[in-house]
């Protein structure tokens, strides 16, 4: 396999599987999810980009790719409050020591905004446009030319020595963490 991006997608593909399949995240798919098993997973996600983002930011500010980087915090705290949730204590989140490190975080996280899409129209169908509709999480990135201009600047960095293992630790970090946080808050 000589394309780097292949390279990287085959190295994270055992967490991204492993991601998808915790339970927390896997009841988003089915048919018959309810309103309660999005907010577990809502919450999830802001626990873990509350732990994340101030200090991901701070650190993308002094590389390249600091305009790759899309804050969801806030999206999410306004998605809990709308669902009468509170708000989770933040994450132990440990960010990569490299700037190629933190692309690879940028990379998970803006990755998993197109799962996000999918997962905003099936929420839609299952638990109708007034409730899945206004979840900002799942609706806020939706369309443009973002993820092409991501994978753009990811594929240059790639060619560059060590580049594929360095954003693959900054993706799997991703991964690892909120399948630690998932199996943490057990089943919904």
């Amino acid at each position: 396999m000589n394309d780097p991006l292949s390279c990287l997608r085959a190295r994270t593909s055992a967490l991204h599987r492993q991601l998808e399949a915790c339970p927390a995240f896997s009841r988003l798919t089915r048919d018959d999810v309810s309103p309660t098993e999005v907010t577990k997973a809502l919450s999830i996600f802001h626990a873990f980009y509350h732990g994340l983002e101030d200090e991901l930011m701070r650190r993308l500010a002094a590389t390249p790719f600091a305009h790759l980087y899309r804050p969801r915090r806030a999206l999410l705290a306004v998605d809990l409050a709308t669902l009468g949730a509170p708000l989770p204590v933040a994450a132990e989140v440990n960010l990569p020591e490299s700037a190629v490190g933190l692309l690879g975080v940028v990379y998970a996280v803006e990755g998993s905004a197109l799962g996000g899409q999918v997962l905003g129209r099936h929420l839609c169908r299952c638990l109708g446009e007034d409730f899945a509709g206004s979840l900002a999480y799942f609706n806020a990135f939706a369309g443009g030319t973002h993820w092409q201009l991501l994978l753009r600047v990811l594929t240059d960095k790639l060619h560059e020595e060590n580049a594929v293992d360095a954003v693959g630790d900054g993706a799997a970090l991703v991964f690892s963490s909120l399948i630690r946080l998932a199996t943490e808050t057990g089943p919904a």
